[in-house]
């Protein structure tokens, strides 16, 4: 009985490469080594096995039958082995543990985001890791990603910080919102529609957001109120104290009748948001197992959706 060893492994993957490469000499410069080492190798392999594997020098390279047979033997044979390596480098990279994913408030409302689904199909293939999922705001983030405490985050306002990777995910529409009930709603859609009111009440972020800076500075905007979450500044909106940017999908699962749109000239303001990770650990089997799920969740779903590295 033929038992295999490490030694004979080498010398199948010499003997399939000067077959593959129609010679001694052609497999040498693929293998980078010398003419002698090859030769070597191969007459090793013929006496290891008990057969003439082919017929080498001035009349050219041929193999013998029982080459054939022992050729087509060794294909399989390596390929085989080939499968054995990748199953165990992916029991060795499989996706366990715990995986900390951070979002901002109302994220998940978003029909473009494809956050859900791409946690649904981690948790499909890697039903044994601990998922962790916690509301942040925004400007946290970075911070949170850069210090290793969340593995992923979603930000609508990255710092841009060296460590961190910001792959672009989905947009959202920010349209202008008042309560019906507002003492100023008459000034707040008269004032956005172009007519001279004065200043006009408007709930702003209660942090830096840049994505806004041009619509706020298009008209004479009074700062009523400020607001951190997206349901903070909603409350204030339906108090009365103002109007504010809100998320179309976010509106849409408020339904309140006295929230309503104010008509504009100008398109919706437009706020790309990006999937923040540590540069360190972009080859982490749980974050590239997240990505990957993410963005065959949202290619071709949304004309918002942006699914690009």
């Amino acid at each position: 009985m033929f038992a295999v060893s490490k030694y004979d492994i080498r010398q199948l993957r010499v003997f399939a490469t000067v077959v593959e490469h129609g010679g001694v000499s052609s497999a040498a410069s693929k293998l980078g080594v010398s003419l002698s080492t090859v030769s070597r190798d191969l007459s090793a392999l013929e006496e290891r096995i008990g057969v003439h594997l082919c017929r080498r020098g001035r009349g050219g390279f041929a193999l013998t039958p029982q080459g054939e047979h022992i050729y087509q033997a060794t294909v399989d044979l390596l390929s085989r082995l080939h499968g054995f390596e990748q199953e165990v480098q992916a029991a060795r990279e499989s996706v366990s543990g715990v995986f900390n994913l951070g979002v901002i408030d109302n994220v998940i409302s978003n029909p473009a985001a494809g956050i859900v689904d791409a946690l649904s199909k981690m948790h499909r293939d890697y039903p044994e890791m601990l998922v962790n999922v916690s509301v942040h705001e925004s400007p946290t983030v970075d911070i949170l990603v850069r210090e290793h405490r969340l593995d992923i985050g979603t930000t609508g306002t990255p710092a841009w910080l060296p460590q961190i990777q910001y792959v672009p995910a989905f947009a959202e529409e920010h349209r202008p919102f008042v309560s019906r009930k507002s003492p100023y709603y008459d000034r707040i859609v008269d004032g956005l529609g172009g007519k001279p009111v004065g200043d006009i009440p408007y709930i702003a972020r209660g942090f830096r957001a840049d994505t806004f800076r041009g619509f706020e500075e298009s008209f004479p905007l009074q700062i009523a109120g400020r607001g951190a979450t997206l349901e903070s500044i909603l409350a204030a909106v339906l108090a009365g104290v103002g109007f504010a940017l809100l998320p179309t999908h976010f509106v849409e699962t408020v339904r309140r009748s006295d929230l309503v749109e104010i008509p504009l000239d100008a398109p919706p303001v437009r706020v790309q948001f990006y999937l923040a990770y540590h540069g360190e650990l972009a080859s982490h089997p749980a974050i590239k197992a997240f990505m990957d799920r993410f963005h065959g969740t949202i290619a071709g779903d949304d004309p918002f959706a942006i699914a690009q590295a």
